[in-house]
């Protein structure tokens, strides 16, 4: 009998140690329920501080509060949304996939701390986001490729390049902006590509990122002035126009390039950059064999200005036919600027130098040139005389009321 007395009580224990763990469970659910609802009442119901301290005290209870605290997200006050936001970070993976879903909302505000809520959150939501990069919902790809441009995470770029392809426009202009937030080389060549997209703020962003890329930009662009599609070209030159002065070493040793195309439009951005470091070079090509690059230098000296003219006045009375008869049209675009130096050589002993001297002049059309252009009417070479005559003529007429 002892035996079964002994059986009886340990059986008896246990029962009431199950009784006790339920009731204990029963008690623990209740009060987190009176604690959700009192967050709740507070966060629908309470003035701007009763929701204030709901959203900031319920971090350490995690899942329950994930929806609620996603609610508060869209709330009107920017402390709440901010409040929302930090808490669900704290929450952390639990909160995820439903911060995902919330990028399906359109306003800003919304968006802004629902990737706040993702990037605290950091590396385990990267996995998920790039998924969600593929979702069929365009909002919230295009909210994961923001996302993981702003957590900065390298290991999202061959897919976020892939987004540069993306249907939706909105999408394809968060990922060239996303790149360049990442600034991983890699990404240069597709975002020269997507020079050509159908939409400017697109394009735009583009051209930002590749900018902002500098140095591993440049290289790609200046093959870029080369390509197929005349708008890429374009685009491309003005991307290196706008990184400046870094781009110049290598667009004066693509003035050298075998590729006339490249020689001529590393010439167009030579000029419109202005660093006098590529005068020299680009006198040079005054003698290129192709006509197109020729013209295009002729240009970019006329575009480096006043600096340029000492250098083109050498060439006009040194340089053979080809090369002078460029530097005399590269004067002549430069205008009143051009009008002193050309003045100082009409003394020069040689004939064909005063020749193409006065004939500048009179193109050029300054009236501080009309006196010593009327003291050559007396020149010694009958040449020299006619065309000192033609030119004030010309001078005349265009200075005529």
């Amino acid at each position: 009998m002892g035996i079964i007395n002994k059986l009886g009580n340990i059986l008896k224990s246990g029962k009431g140690d199950e009784e006790g763990g339920r009731e204990r469970e029963e008690a623990h659910l209740q009060a987190q329920k009176e604690r959700t609802d009192n967050f709740l009442r507070s966060l629908n119901e309470g003035d701007l501080d009763a929701r204030w301290a709901a959203v900031r005290s319920v971090g350490d209870l995690g899942e329950p509060f994930i929806e609620p605290l996603i609610r508060g997200l869209r709330d009107e006050y920017w402390i709440i949304r901010r409040g929302s936001a930090d808490t669900l970070g704290k929450i952390g993976i639990p909160a995820i996939s439903p911060l995902i879903a919330a990028l399906d909302e359109p306003g800003d505000d919304v968006r802004q701390e629902t990737i706040r809520a993702l990037q605290l959150i950091g590396a385990p939501a990267v996995g998920p986001l790039i998924q969600a990069t593929r979702h069929g919902h365009p909002l919230i790809r295009r909210g994961a490729v923001q996302a993981l441009g702003i957590i900065g995470e390298s290991q999202a770029v061959p897919r976020i390049v892939e987004s540069l392809k993306d249907p939706d426009a909105g999408v394809r202009n968060e990922s060239a902006i996303a790149l360049g937030r990442i600034g991983d080389p890699a990404a240069v060549g597709p975002l020269i590509e997507s020079l050509n997209d159908a939409k400017e703020n697109v394009r735009m962003a583009v051209m930002a990122t590749l900018c902002s890329l500098g140095d591993h930009a440049i290289e790609p662009l200046i093959r870029a002035l080369v390509d197929p599609n005349e708008d890429v070209c374009r685009r491309a030159s003005l991307a290196l126009v706008t990184i400046g002065e870094p781009a110049v070493d290598s667009l004066i040793r693509a003035l050298e390039n075998q590729h006339p195309g490249i020689r001529r439009g590393a010439m167009e951005v030579l000029g419109q950059i202005g660093n006098t470091k590529a005068i020299t070079p680009v006198i040079t090509a005054l003698n290129d064999p192709e006509r197109l690059v020729r013209i295009e230098a002729v240009r970019s000296l006329a575009a480096l200005g006043v600096p340029a003219i000492a250098p083109l006045m050498q060439v006009f009375r040194e340089g053979e036919i080809r090369p002078r008869t460029s530097a005399m049209e590269a004067l002549w675009m430069l205008g009143q600027p051009a009008t002193t130096p050309l003045i100082m050589v009409l003394k020069d002993e040689r004939v064909d130098v005063r020749k193409r001297a006065v004939l500048l002049l009179g193109e050029i059309g300054d009236q501080k040139a009309v006196d010593h252009l009327a003291g050559m009417l007396s020149d010694e070479n009958p040449a020299v005389r006619k065309e000192a005559f033609e030119a004030l003529e010309m001078i005349k007429k265009r200075n005529a009321p």
